[in-house]
């Protein structure tokens, strides 16, 4: 067998783990540089290839620059830079990273993503081994375009877990990847990076997979207290189930910078030596005089009743939970006041959406602090729509026609004289008015059973 294109144009120095792909490998061009090839088979090798060619154009610090794209039979090669370093699932493996280590890793990888959306691009596979931190700092977000060559993750009930954790909703609804769905990718790294846990989970792919479609997001400062209520707002949105409320990826990292332009750090000064010591007996001497006349005055009743008010500021306490919220006023010297619940679309349930004083004001030291904590958004009932009818698909089309349509797909497999692979019934069936996001279960044939053989008599 002769050797593949690429083992003739590069030299191939190791093999890597492959991830997603057929096989990754560390090579050497014609020059001596260091490059990785990366060997997929797509569907469409021509439609892959003019998609990689978009992703090659947008040329970003944060982005690894694609050397050279080739097709080898129905396998698709493409090189890229060798990035080396940390990706963000081995910067988290000891716990959550400091607040603003997480922040600006994230900023550089949306600046990255937003230059490749910027071309007309979506990198699709935005996962924490995406993300890769290079000995100088840099931050690579690799791996862009690769995913539309890879195979449908499998989200049935016992399949791996991994491959529902960093899907976006529409992606598990059979819907194409887009850059929204970049954008609550890369939502999900940054809530790993700051809680050091997955924003979902699960004992399979199926049940993350619903918690995508219709879980709540627990607010990441609830895991870790460190986050401000600012940066969880930004988390926040980037994890909307609608596409068009996450914004883009552009936005995403401006909001960050922002985040991290506003942080405060405040030095303590060095203390300075003093030249002499005849300072400190005119010290002494001013010390003495000062007592003698608070005596006088303490004698005379100046200080009667004339205890100052201590004041200190109202903390921020928006998007925290009420647990969280309690704790920010007591650490401040307040107490929690009159808590209500209201339905509202400014945060998750059980968050901080008002407070009275707002955060900042000057209050005496022990005061009360009114909340009000969202109790959720109002219900709608999602919109009704005619479920199509698949029977007579391949399992493939009728999970993309279904999941276009807005509706969460069950496969169940059975014997039948149809063609296996092709579906042979749907529940509800097509043209019957449903619920969109509601579930259709659909039996795939697996072919004609198989007869035992019959054995002849003693």
């Amino acid at each position: 067998m002769s050797e593949p294109l690429y083992a003739q144009r590069y030299r191939l120095v190791e093999a890597l783990p492959p991830g997603w792909a057929l096989a990754v490998h560390r090579a050497q061009d014609a020059g001596g540089r260091s490059v990785r090839i990366t060997v997929v088979r797509p569907a469409d090798p021509d439609a892959f290839m003019r998609s990689m060619g978009v992703a090659a154009a947008a040329r970003h610090l944060d982005l690894p620059a694609v050397l050279d794209i080739g097709q080898d039979g129905a396998d698709v090669f493409v090189v890229t830079e060798d990035v080396r370093g940390d990706d963000a699932a081995a910067l988290v493996a000891g716990g959550p990273l400091p607040v603003a280590a997480a922040t600006m890793l994230v900023a550089e990888a949306a600046a990255g993503l937003a230059a490749l959306h910027g071309h007309g691009a979506v990198h699709g596979g935005v996962e924490p081994q995406a993300l890769v931190q290079t000995g100088d700092g840099t931050v690579k977000l690799t791996g862009a375009g690769l995913a539309a060559a890879y195979l449908p993750p499998d989200l049935r009930p016992g399949a791996p877990a991994v491959g529902a954790r960093y899907l976006s909703p529409e992606e598990i609804q059979g819907r194409t990847a887009e850059p929204a769905s970049d954008v609550y990718r890369l939502g999900l790294v940054l809530y790993l990076l700051l809680t050091g846990s997955h924003v979902f989970d699960g004992p399979d792919a199926a049940s993350i997979a619903r918690e995508h479609l219709d879980g709540v997001v627990q607010p990441p400062q609830f895991r870790n207290p460190e986050v401000p209520p600012a940066l969880a707002q930004v988390v926040l949105r980037t994890l909307e189930k609608d596409p068009a409320r996450r914004g883009s990826a552009a936005q995403l990292q401006q909001d960050l910078s922002g985040v991290l332009g506003s942080a405060q750090v405040q030095v303590a000064p060095a203390p300075v030596k003093p030249k002499n010591r005849g300072w400190i007996w005119a010290l002494g001497v001013l010390i003495v005089v000062a007592l003698a006349g608070v005596g006088v005055a303490w004698a005379a009743g100046v200080f009667d009743n004339q205890e100052p008010t201590k004041k200190v500021a109202v903390p921020d306490l928006m998007g925290m939970t009420q647990q969280g919220a309690s704790s920010a006023l007591s650490q401040a010297g307040l107490k929690v006041g009159e808590v209500v619940s209201e339905q509202s679309d400014k945060g998750p349930a059980g968050t901080v959406i008002a407070q009275d004083p707002a955060a900042g004001a000057e209050v005496a030291e022990g005061d009360a602090v009114a909340l009000t904590l969202s109790s959720g958004a109002s219900p709608s009932p999602p919109p009704a729509v005619d479920v199509p009818d698949v029977v007579g698909s391949t399992q493939a089309e009728a999970v993309q026609t279904l999941g276009a349509a807005g509706f969460a797909v069950v496969v169940v497999s059975e014997a039948s004289l149809t063609p296996a692979g092709e579906v042979v019934a749907q529940s509800p069936t097509g043209g019957v008015i449903a619920q969109s996001g509601s579930t259709v279960k659909i039996t795939v044939s697996t072919g004609p059973a198989v007869e035992p053989t019959a054995s002849s008599s003693p």
